[in-house]
């Protein structure tokens, strides 16, 4: 009785507390404030030891890669800056020579255009499927007319398993323009967004962001530049 009766009481205090832990909530907003966000822009930043913790030490000269340790840093950072801020990102801990700083620029901004390029041809992959499943469904549907109107006592399956085709590409053009267009979008934006950060070289790191006028020049000058990619509207 009494092992039954301690059994009870763990097993009331187990659900309590998953009560509990399911009533927590954090304020998301507030922790993307207070760790990357400082007036219209925002920050990441991270310490280098080398020029090859950026640049992938596979690269030869000319065709600089980045490593994948370091934009993993910066695209999980990314993760939870909202779209709508630009971002600096600090890169600190290590003097580099003008020639290394404008390759680890040239070579970030190439990456991210890269990554942007892919989610644009992603969104003509999508804008040709969803034309082909309409022609598909408009085609499927006159099929379904002319089998119902001119042919009234056909095989009943013939009729259905037309009436099915129509369905699956109604449904499939619906799935590709509401879902996949839109989180298609989504990365085009988020691409887009990684395309234009600005590189901030440091010695050190200090946590105080630009003057207001830096600011603002780093703003115009992100949106002034014009990434060469064909830009799809919808």
């Amino acid at each position: 009785m009494l092992f039954d009766s301690s059994k009870k009481r763990k097993s009331r205090r187990l659900k309590e507390n998953l009560k509990q832990f399911r009533r927590k909530s954090v304020d998301l907003d507030k922790f993307v404030k207070d760790f990357y966000v400082e007036n219209g822009l925002a920050y990441i930043s991270c310490n280098v030891n080398d020029y090859y913790d950026i640049i992938d030490k596979y690269s030869v000269d000319g065709y600089e890669w980045l490593n994948g340790s370091f934009t993993r840093f910066v695209e999980e950072n990314a993760n939870y800056v909202p779209t709508e801020y630009p971002i600096v990102l600090e890169i600190c801990n290590h003097i580099f020579t003008k020639k290394q700083r404008d390759c680890i620029e040239e070579t970030i901004a190439d990456y991210y255009a890269l990554k942007m390029g892919d989610t644009q041809m992603a969104l003509e992959r999508n804008k040709t499927k969803i034309i082909m499943l309409f022609i598909g469904a408009v085609v499927f549907a006159g099929i379904v007319w002319l089998v119902n109107t001119l042919f009234p006592n056909a095989v009943r399956v013939v009729s259905e398993a037309v009436l099915i085709l129509f369905w699956l590409f109604l449904w499939e053009l619906v799935d590709c323009i509401i879902l996949d267009r839109r989180d298609l979008l989504e990365a085009r934006t988020e691409a887009a967004q990684l395309a234009s950060m600005k590189v901030r070289f440091q010695r050190e790191f200090t946590d105080e962001p630009v003057a207001p006028d830096k600011e603002k020049a780093i703003i115009r000058e992100m949106f002034e530049d014009d990434i060469i990619l064909p830009s799809t509207e919808w």
